[in-house]
């Protein structure tokens, strides 16, 4: 319990008592006086009471029978006032408990009061800003709408003003001006317990810039350097901004070649670096890349497995979550230190989880994990190459379904890191007309303590992670180790398969049909209790991997996995969807049993 620094006022009024002494008379015609019993009467049907940090409280029971009675209130056992009124002021937040006590010689009563001491809740206003700034085209609508925090707390009010000129006291403002510049902008909020201003600029410019660039292999892995064996393609679709429409051209080691798509195959024949280039819009943007064809076979590059190997992943490369409720949660998880707030702790911690065969979260869409296994994981022969777990469930109320895409990858250039190509793994969805393929989302770092993450995705279409208080004890959704105000994640977006039944009020996050981790398809291997040190499993066949453009690509083993985060839903109560994963298998080698769950 917090100490209190307690400020007593002075007695308001003498009290008016009742149940003054009752005068009688005896057999022997003697008068005596009979004392009663004290009673304490709350002023709170329940003994609660309930005041904002920094405030004071006064707390004025209705007491009875107290001719000659003592009157204390304790907290901890030490004595805080001795009056029937009691008012102290309550400065740091949390819940106290208070006994207040009469007595006289008839005998005492007593009553436990809780007083529940309140966080102030003044806004707090969290803006979705680019890092490089905010551009917007002159004489075009630019929508800003910041998320505030305790905008719903009485006397609301904001205020919206442009290079120090009121502009308007709406949520949203439409901010439009067609001469060039810089503009300053500040909000600023208030409710009863306090106010808050944020301010930024927006730079109008004649055209928004324009850049083409190309993808690192994840977020750890800094070259866009692809690499290859001879023969086999490499696909190349440039990431583009401030460029619509787009018409392309394309350079290998400066000769044109006649691909005018935004997607090159491009196929080497032999060994080497080969630097291709791609000119977008005549000239208006361009960027290089380059592939090298590794001197090696695919056989080559393969390393073995023998007895000394284990059937499970043993490194966790990369643990990049999207935000979720989950993400730097630490009663449920068990085990999170805290201490993961560097990229390497976490995934320290993410590898420790899943060597006792226990959770990690992905996060909302987008979110991964890559692990490696000490061997090559090889073409089986059996049903299934791949054994990856999860924690899916169906039940009479609903189920639980959380898809996570499968990504696998040869290490090619041999140097033990996953910064080869990546090579999904086809699913019921692939074919459906409306999965995203090359979809992304950016995630934007909250400007405070448990409010919504936000996010954009790669069509403008903008949304949150919803902050679900009461459920997750942790300030943030957005992951600590993250050091960037934002970070974009890609990947393959499939169609939400959840639904709500409005009669009974349960979400179902349904399953899917086949080619999905955490999801009871017709894929699935186990679906049994944890004791068995299983649990629910899914199996993967490497047959199925396809190059970018859905083609197959054969593959006799592979060397990294990844899974990511298939979708971007929300099922009410239940949360943002998001993949667990609690184990990756080498399903061809002999597995021991997990050590725990």
């Amino acid at each position: 319990m917090n100490i209190l620094i307690l400020k007593f006022s002075a007695l308001v009024a003498s009290a008016v008592l009742v149940g003054a002494t009752v005068i009688s008379c005896n057999k022997d015609n003697e008068i005596e006086s009979t004392v009663e019993k004290p009673q304490i009467i709350l002023d709170s049907d329940d003994g609660v009471y309930t005041v904002k940090a920094g405030n004071e409280l006064t707390i004025a029971p209705d007491f009875k029978n107290i001719d000659d009675a003592s009157i204390t209130w304790t907290i901890d056992g030490s004595v805080v006032c001795r009056s029937t009124i009691w008012t102290a002021l309550w400065p740091d937040a949390g819940q106290y408990y208070v006994t207040v006590s009469a007595v006289n010689d008839a005998g005492n009563a007593s009553e436990e009061i809780r007083v529940d001491v309140l966080e102030l809740t003044p806004p707090v206003i969290s803006m979705r800003l680019p890092e490089g700034g905010l551009k917007v085209k002159a004489g075009t609508d630019y929508i800003l709408t910041p998320d505030i925090q305790h905008a719903d707390m009485d006397g609301f009010n904001m205020t919206w003003y442009v290079d120090g000129e009121e502009a308007g006291h709406d949520m949203s403002y439409i901010f439009n001006r067609t001469e060039t510049g810089i503009y300053s902008i500040k909000i600023k909020a208030s409710n009863i317990d306090g106010s808050a201003e944020k301010e930024f600029t927006i730079e109008v410019v004649d055209r928004l810039p324009s850049s083409v660039s190309f993808s690192t292999p994840s977020y750890l892995q800094t070259s866009t350097d692809r690499y290859t064996f001879a023969g086999r393609p490499v696909y190349l679709r440039p990431l583009l901004s401030g460029i619509e429409p787009a018409e392309f051209r394309w350079e290998v080691d400066g000769k044109t070649d006649g691909c005018t798509e935004r997607t090159f195959k491009f196929t080497p024949e032999a060994p080497g670096t080969y630097t291709v280039k791609v000119i977008v819009n005549d000239g208006e943007a361009s960027a290089e890349v380059n592939v090298v064809c590794v001197d090696a076979t695919e056989q080559e590059r393969m390393r073995h497995s023998d007895a000394g190997n284990s059937a499970y992943s043993n490194k966790v490369f990369e643990w990049i979550p999207a935000p979720g409720q989950f993400i730097n949660e630490t009663s449920i998880l068990g085990g999170m230190t805290g201490n993961e707030t560097t990229i390497e702790t976490a995934n320290d911690w993410a590898q420790q989880r899943l060597d006792t065969h226990r959770f990690v979260s992905l996060g909302s869409f987008g979110g991964y994990i890559i692990v490696g296994f000490d061997h090559s994981v090889a073409k089986s022969g059996l049903e299934y190459d791949l054994a990856i777990g999860g924690n899916a469930f169906l039940s009479a109320n609903g189920g639980s379904n959380e898809p996570g895409i499968v990504w696998v990858m040869q290490d090619v250039n041999g140097n033990g890191l996953p910064d080869d190509e990546w090579y999904e793994l086809k699913g019921c969805e692939s074919d459906n007309p409306d999965t995203r393929h090359g979809f992304s989302v950016t995630y934007f770092r909250p400007g405070a303590p448990r409010m919504n993450v936000e996010w954009e995705d790669c069509n403008g279409t903008t949304g949150s992670i919803r902050y679900m208080p009461g459920v997750h004890d942790q300030d943030y959704y957005y992951p600590e180790w993250i050091p960037a105000d934002s970070y974009t994640l890609f990947g393959t977006c499939i169609p939400g398969n959840n639904s709500h039944d409005p009669s009974t009020g349960y979400w179902n996050n349904n399953p899917y049909g086949w080619g999905y981790v955490d999801n009871i398809g017709s894929d699935i291997i186990t679906n049994s209790s944890s004791d068995d040190g299983e649990g629910q499993t899914s199996g993967f066949k490497l047959s199925n991997a396809v190059f970018a453009d859905g083609s197959p690509v054969e593959l006799e083993y592979v060397d990294f996995v990844k899974v990511q985060v298939a979708v971007l839903a929300n099922s009410g109560p239940l949360g943002e969807v998001s993949t667990e994963v609690t184990s990756f298998r080498d399903f061809s080698m002999k597995a021991s049993k997990p050590t725990g769950r």
